[in-house]
């Protein structure tokens, strides 16, 4: 087993990421295939969520409303990930680098580093999603639509009212 580098630390974190390529690019493709329409925010208005399915991949889209005098919203894309899942995401990733997660493990503690934190940052940097570990697994989230974007333009009372 190869002992732990910065370089192979960020292989780790890289690998991790292309093994989730295939969700990212699923829920980007369903962001883009998305009509937002005023019965979409109406619907999602009094139910809270609608079930989206791209392809062989389920996601939920949710709204969340500001406290604001327009009546704000941002619409979220959600998919959920299992613990076991992605930790065997970072198992495989540290085997295919040719090290274990104990080595890795041990490197985060000499250098004060987080694998979840690198990881979970690459993927917003790169996918423009946020990634946050919950109780149960993994939450993804991709911004689909936010208001204060159109309130930041100047547009946003003659758009709302």
């Amino acid at each position: 087993m190869a002992a732990p580098t910065y370089d192979l630390w960020n292989d780790v974190i890289e690998t991790v990421i292309r093994l989730h390529a295939p969700l990212f690019e699923a829920m980007k493709r369903a962001k883009k295939d998305l009509i937002l329409s005023r019965a979409l925010v109406d619907e999602l208005k009094n139910k809270g969520f609608k079930e989206i399915q791209e392809r062989d991949w389920n996601f939920l889209l949710i709204i969340e409303s500001y406290e604001d005098e327009i009546g704000g919203f941002k619409i979220y894309l959600l998919a959920a990930e299992k613990s076991e899942v992605y930790q065997q995401s970072k198992v495989n990733a540290a085997i295919a680098q040719s090290t274990s997660m104990e080595d890795l493990r041990g490197f985060e503690m000499e250098h004060g580093l987080d694998l979840n934190e690198e990881i979970f940052e690459a993927i917003e940097d790169f996918y423009d999603i946020s990634a946050e570990s919950t109780s149960d697994g993994l939450l993804f989230e991709l911004v689909v639509f936010d208001s204060d974007d159109i309130d930041d333009s100047g547009r946003g009372l003659e758009t709302w009212s």
